[in-house]
């Protein structure tokens, strides 16, 4: 990033315009990714920020199984502009530490407290905290009377923790992390795959079969919603 400033003031009128040429380049640098089963991240989500956390939508995840089967799935999650460092782990939620990357190191479960138990300490928090909270429509084969701390203890590898890691990823880990799974109209797609569940659950543009677990597993992983 150049880190030089201009100091001269500049009207807005009197702007450079953008090359043509450039602004062609641009474009045929998206059409080869579109081509290649590589959607870029702000032609999926309009009101994305360009800057914003890249990763791939449920849609866009779709596309990429039905062009292309395993090869355009892992063109894609290897061209998302993600390192694992936006989300915190599994154990992480688990044991209530930190990552460096993440909010400045602090712990998640104090997002918890702070949004829905104010006053309260992280000990109440996990001890109240159920799926039906987080996942209000329902998390298929799932209680919503289940206890979140729970199963991110006794089963840390399940179905049911992967869908509620990703969705307090989604809530409480920042970095824009949330947009991932919204669909263009603003529908947060990861409350729909919860409530549908696997067998049932298909991105609105498919049409193809509907996801399997290891197909959510896929996407969550990939996008490192999960981890």
């Amino acid at each position: 990033m150049d880190n030089s400033s201009d100091n001269t003031p500049q009207s807005s009128a009197t702007s450079t315009p953008v090359s043509p040429v450039k602004g062609s380049v641009v474009s045929q640098r998206r059409r080869r990714f579109i081509q290649a089963g590589v959607v870029p991240v702000g032609l999926t989500l309009a009101s994305r920020p360009a800057m914003a956390w890249h990763c791939n939508t449920t849609s866009a995840w779709g596309s990429a199984i039905l062009r292309n089967g395993g090869a355009s799935v892992q063109a894609r999650a290897d061209a998302a502009v993600i390192n694992n460092t936006e989300c915190w782990y599994i154990s992480n939620w688990k044991d209530n530490s930190g990552r460096s990357q993440v909010r400045g190191g602090n712990a998640p479960w104090n997002y918890i407290v702070a949004q829905w138990y104010s006053g309260k300490t992280v000990a109440y928090a996990r001890t109240n905290l159920t799926v039906a909270k987080l996942f209000p429509a329902g998390l298929k084969n799932v209680s919503g009377t289940s206890n979140v701390y729970n199963l991110l203890k006794n089963d840390p590898s399940g179905y049911g923790t992967m869908m509620i890691v990703a969705r307090l990823n989604t809530l409480f880990a920042g970095n824009s992390v949330g947009q991932c799974v919204l669909s263009a109209t603003g529908q947060d797609m990861l409350l729909q795959m919860a409530s549908q569940g696997p067998g049932i659950f298909k991105p609105s543009n498919s049409t193809g079969a509907a996801w399997s677990q290891a197909d959510f597993k896929s996407y969550l992983y990939s996008n490192w919603l999960v981890a």
